[in-house]
């Protein structure tokens, strides 16, 4: 066991995130971390990764527990050379290499070298494999490379990178310094395909532990053996991939319905008699029977539905047969982006724009939607097209100063400010809600008020640049899903494997400076992408004649190092002991937890002899285990 977490809760001043979260992290898990936006996800991978503090509740990690966490954001970035930055971020690895030359030249000097020397050379060279460190440099590349980063990239500075290329350096870091836990917060934000699948094809053959948050479900279906959900502040695990969740999720939500209703039943049985008798003398034992009966049917777990949204697709004006045309484009800034362009898009078309970061797919689409000019060319919009574009960069879109009610208002001035309440809630505004200025509004907010006023008003051009990026995935399946309604012409740009897959039918691949058709769909292509990051996995890397050089000397001195090293510690044998320990553990928070599902149980709930025996059971079992925790502890602590 890396890490053990229990009765984890969380408050920020009087909103409570969740409370009495249990569990454990092993070795090989890769578990995707999901619930609605706001449900504490980046919280509780902050306190995993111990840069926040729990209202309540312990974490206990194993004492040389390693953990690689990448944010949502990073605001500082590290000087020097993208490759530099890279080796440098390592962290362990990186700093052991150079502890390492340190002592060589140290043992070079002194001769046989003194037995703290000795020590100390023998723990970093044991640090040095268990991260992997030697050829660092060629592994940093490798990762670079899969990353999305071109040779030509490794010398440049990191500061002359965009955010979305640095965060991707940072996550090469955390990457090359092989950890035992990898924490991740959408890291899939600022991939585009390419770069997702290699680092798809990484995780899949990753040996220690990660915790993945994500919006991206076919990501997570190809990655995830196990899925954690938190919902109404409560944590349930569920054992395979996303799909598997999903389906389970749908029993389950069938069978709490179920539940819920029996339980409604006999709340309303109850409360009847008890409204009945309750004034009846003869009857006061039997009402009083009948409320504490009730009382117990309010601890029941019944359905609760999370809050969707609702979206209709707008409706679709006729155009012409030829919605758009480009006629030999081209377009420039200080370079070229793209050039000698030709394509056509018909009335009906439903067409996913693919290819990599920076190549020129979201200026392709404010071509489309007349936000920017051909450098030279001809764009030709056909006969009443009406367009609707989300802009990837969505809150510039917006005024910052107007309200949630404001902005629709401004696009659809017609409807009443009761119509605009009615439908902004749709897109889960209301109340109070309408009345927040755009500045405030998270991420996710502002994707779905951009939505609402794209979607009010009838368009029959749609033109999407990444409007997923900040749903959640239940937002992701309800936009899909309106999307597949809609009977308009569709152009979408998206890293969401899943979305492109339902919704286009056909390709235009950005790349090399050109624009091109895919001959086949989306599926096939993103297969043979797949295979392409799959095989930078088996195929074996080249070295060059002055990194096998260097590979000989270090050998070299490692093997005088063992020679010298009479000392060397001998493997300890405190991972058999803690072993031993989880073992016993196992099966009695197994049936702590089985015990702990009784309780929910009114069958349970109205058996006061099997209820007390249960309840000592229980605290047997917690006897038990606080015990062995101890022993854990105190054996993960030895030096």
């Amino acid at each position: 066991m890396m890490l053990s977490a229990s009765d984890l809760g969380l408050e920020f001043g009087s909103d409570e995130i969740f409370a009495n979260l249990n569990f454990n992290i092993n070795q090989g898990d890769r578990v995707a971390l999901v619930g609605v936006n706001g449900a504490g996800k980046t919280s509780l991978i902050r306190i995993i990764s111990g840069g926040l503090e729990p209202t309540s509740g312990k974490i206990r990690k194993a004492g040389n527990l390693r953990i690689g966490y990448l944010p949502q954001q990073i605001s500082e970035f590290p000087g020097g050379t993208l490759l530099k930055a890279v080796c440098d971020g390592s962290g362990e690895g990186a700093m052991a290499l150079s502890r390492e030359e340190e002592l060589h030249s140290i043992l070079e000097r002194e001769g046989t070298g003194s037995a703290s020397v000795l020590a100390e050379l023998a723990r970093v060279q044991d640090q040095i494999h268990s991260t992997e460190a030697y050829n660092l440099e060629s592994k940093a590349k490798a990762v670079l490379s899969g990353l999305g980063f071109s040779k030509q990239d490794f010398s440049k500075e990191l500061k002359a990178f965009s955010g979305g290329w640095k965060m991707r350096a940072m996550l090469g870091a955390i990457l090359l310094n092989n950890p035992d836990l990898i924490l991740l917060d959408e890291p899939t934000n600022h991939l585009d395909l390419d770069a997702r699948l290699w680092l798809e094809a990484f995780l899949k053959r990753f040996k220690g532990a990660a915790w993945i948050i994500s919006h991206d479900p076919t990501f997570l279906d190809k990655v995830a053996n196990k899925v954690v959900e938190l919902e109404f502040g409560s944590m349930r695990a569920w054992g395979g991939n996303y799909t598997f969740y999903v389906k389970e999720k749908l029993v389950q939500a069938a069978l709490l319905q179920k539940q819920a209703r029996k339980v409604d039943d006999e709340r309303e049985k109850l409360e009847r008699f008890v409204r009945k008798f309750k004034a009846t003398e003869s009857k006061r034992f039997q009402v009083r029977s009948r409320e504490k009966m009730l009382e117990k049917l309010d601890a029941v777990a019944t359905y609760k539905s999370p809050k969707r949204m609702v979206i209709v697709p707008p409706d679709v004006p006729r155009s012409g047969t030829k919605v758009l045309q480009l006629t030999d484009v081209t377009k420039a800034y200080d370079n070229t982006v793209f050039a000698g362009v030709n394509l056509e898009i018909i009335r009906g078309d439903r067409i996913g724009i693919v290819g990599r970061n920076g190549g020129g797919k979201s200026t392709l689409s404010r071509l489309f939607a007349g936000i920017e000019e051909p450098t030279s060319g001809k764009v030709t919009r056909g006969t009443g097209v009406e367009i609707g574009y989300y802009s990837q960069e969505v809150d510039l879109q917006l005024n910052e100063k107007h309200t949630v009610l404001q902005h629709v208002h401004s696009i659809s001035p017609a409807r009443s400010e009761k119509e605009i309440r009615s439908y902004l809630g749709r897109y889960l505004f209301t109340g109070d809600d309408v009345m927040k200025p755009v500045s405030v509004l998270s991420g996710g907010e502002i994707s779905r008020l951009a939505l609402a006023g794209i979607l009010i008003k009838p368009t029959n051009f749609l033109i999407l640049d990444e409007p997923t990026n900040h749903l959640d995935i239940f937002s992701r399946d309800v936009l899909q899903e309106a999307l597949k309604n809609y009977r308009g012409t569709l152009v979408l740009i998206s890293h969401d494997e899943k979305l492109l897959s339902a919704l286009s039918e056909k390709l235009f691949v950005v790349s090399g400076h050109k624009v091109k058709a895919f001959a086949g769909n989306f599926t096939e292509y993103v297969e043979k992408l797949r295979t392409l990051a799959d095989r930078q996995f088996t195929k074996p890397e080249a070295k060059t004649a002055s990194e096998l050089r260097r590979e000989t000397e270090k050998e070299r001195k490692r093997k005088e190092a063992a020679e010298r090293n009479l000392a060397y510690k001998e493997r300890r044998k405190k991972e058999k002991r803690i072993e031993r320990i989880e073992k016993l553990m196992e099966p009695h928070e197994a049936r702590r937890r089985e015990i702990e599902e009784l309780f929910s149980q009114p069958e349970i709930i109205n058996n006061s002899h099997l209820l007390v025996k249960l309840q000592k059971e229980h605290a047997y079992l917690t006897d038990e285990l606080s015990a062995l925790e101890k022993q854990w502890m105190e054996i993960a602590a030895e030096d």
